[in-house]
């Protein structure tokens, strides 16, 4: 460590550090080599986030000593780990879990989350150790039978890494013990927790959570009184089943279904997109060869802030995750791609010097998080995953902001401009004119979130001009204000010829909420709110606030 607290690579030093995380409970350290990189400096970052927290695990050392029998066990954290599940206790429990207790923080850090040593980080390494304190939040692989945990997975136990586990065969918990996040009155705080699992896609892996497995259905599925307002039940919608409202959510849900399952706590961190989620499962990044570009999860992130700068800072500004630009207005701003009517942006963090309840003031003055897929993959960590899924569980702007950021979606689509000349037909309009019913605007809506690009370019409107052509016996050279269900059926039709061709769950889109396999995912939501309409101009956008 040296002058003005920056992190001297002197590898004595820099392993002490490690050793010092490690015994902690900060194990994205695997083993204390001397080398101050990636997994030192995220591991330092991590202990900052945690650091702050008002309440705090701390080892009971006389727990330990009585489950092990040993009054010379290790008291180090990855001493503790590997003793695995406690015999003979129910419901099971391992020795790691069994041995912490919740504490109030006595000195809570205050400084930036930078991931660099600086001297209150010093401070509040040595404070930890001298109390005994670890980690709070602790995340276990378990084997489960029919759902219950039996026994911790092998090297199971603090996991933290988004691939030092690759098997698909246990579920992943997690115990908090930090008090941090408001659980629902459903929820014990104290208890473990179902998080996710591990999953792979190509060369790629890392956390997923999955309907109905690793979700919370009663209070985490994307009903309206969680997604648009508290006296938006589904009940209210079922009575006016045909107003602005229960047109819109039947669209929202089907393609929420489709993308996060319909749950708000259904991350995916398995894939080249660093992390995704919300019924647009907007990303993180995109295209990681050579770095990743821009990503539409920062501009959601924008717009929360924006919103309710205390309910950001609870989601994610405490763990010192910014957006690139702030929201500066509904199509406007740099985080507007005008050619793609999405907004898009990348991450921000923490520097030194940043006074973290100022963050926000200024984005420009926070530091660009590096975009290599390395680096990008601190992210998808098992602690971070944590964190996205708690938000879409515990915070209310969160999920609404998701019904706001949606609908807006749906109406720039909508009032993009479309010109078609075929077969001597000639039409000058807008999506939203020639698309009219629930079921074109659901596909539609979920082709947009899959490829932007063919919804603005010639894709969508090639299919248009086929469905013209292809239908030459309807009288296509009316206004569209006077188009028909026949008109829309075709428009429709091929629609979802097309569609198909580059996303086939849109077949089960189309069929909300009668698609195959939908008993399996145990949704609370059943067939309430009837089918998305197919006849012309049963959609009606609800605009309310956008």
């Amino acid at each position: 460590m040296g002058a003005g607290g920056a992190t001297v690579a002197v590898p004595g030093h820099v392993q002490q550090l490690q050793r010092d995380l490690r015994e902690l409970g900060f194990a994205v350290i695997s083993s204390p080599d001397g080398d101050f990189g990636r997994y030192t400096q995220w591991a330092v970052r991590e202990f900052q986030i945690y650091s702050r927290m008002e309440r705090v695990a701390a080892l009971d050392v006389a727990r330990l000593h009585e489950l092990t029998g040993d009054p010379n066990a290790g008291e180090g954290a990855s001493e503790v780990a590997v003793l695995g599940t406690v015999p003979g206790e129910t419901p099971p429990v391992s020795y790691y879990v069994s041995t912490l207790r919740q504490v109030e923080n006595a000195s809570p850090y205050t400084g930036p989350i930078s991931g660099v040593v600086n001297a209150d980080t010093r401070n509040a390494i040595r404070h930890w150790l001298d109390n005994s304190y670890r980690c709070p939040v602790v995340v276990e692989a378990w084997n489960v039978n029919r759902g219950a945990r039996t026994t911790t997975f092998s090297n199971g136990v603090n996991i933290w890494r988004h691939n030092e586990m690759t098997s698909g065969a246990p579920r992943i918990f997690y115990r908090d013990f930090s008090n941090y996040y408001t659980y629902p009155d459903t929820r014990e705080a104290g208890d473990y927790h179902v998080l996710g699992t591990y999953s792979a896609f190509g060369n790629w892996g890392g956390p997923a959570s999955l309907v109905p497995g690793h979700t919370w259905r009663e209070e985490a599925e994307m009903l309206p009184q969680h997604l648009i307002n508290d006296a938006t039940t589904t009940t209210a919608l079922a009575l006016l089943p045909d107003n602005a409202t229960a047109s819109t959510y039947r669209v929202v849900r089907a393609t929420a279904e489709q993308e996060c399952m319909g749950a708000f706590d259904s991350v995916n961190a398995y894939d080249d997109a660093i992390v995704s989620l919300g019924p647009c499962h907007w990303t993180l990044g995109v295209l990681p060869d050579g770095g990743y570009d821009n990503g539409e999860l920062p501009g959601f992130l924008a717009y929360v802030m924006h919103r309710n700068l205390e309910d950001y800072r609870q989601a994610y500004g405490n763990f010192g995750l910014y957006p690139s630009e702030p929201w500066v207005g509904q199509n406007s701003g740099p985080l507007w791609l005008r050619g793609q009517l999405k907004y898009a942006g990348w991450a921000r963090v923490h520097v030194e010097g940043t006074e973290p309840n100022r963050a926000h003031d200024n984005l420009a003055q926070l530091q660009e998080f590096d975009r290599s897929a390395d680096e990008a993959a601190y992210f998808k960590n098992w602690h971070w995953f944590f964190r996205w899924v708690m938000a879409g569980r515990t915070v209310e702007t969160v999920r609404t902001s998701m019904w706001d950021m949606v609908r807006m979606r749906i109406r720039d689509i909508r009032s993009s401009n479309v010109n078609i000349n075929s077969g001597g037909v000639t039409i000058n309009t807008t999506m939203g004119e020639i698309f009219t019913s629930e079921r074109a605007n659901a596909v539609i809506l979920r082709w947009h979130i899959f490829r932007p690009a063919h919804v603005t370019g010639a894709r969508i409107r090639t299919s248009i001009a086929n469905a013209i052509s292809g239908s030459p016996r309807i009288e296509w050279n009316l206004a569209p204000a006077q188009w028909t269900d026949d008109h829309e059926t075709a428009l429709l039709t091929q629609l979802l010829v097309d569609a198909n061709q580059v996303n086939t769950t849109q077949t089960a889109l189309s069929q909300w909420p009668n698609y195959a396999g939908r008993n399996g995912r145990a949704y609370i939501l059943g067939n309430e709110l009837g089918n998305l309409r197919t006849e012309r101009n049963s959609f009606n956008l609800d605009t309310l606030g956008i």
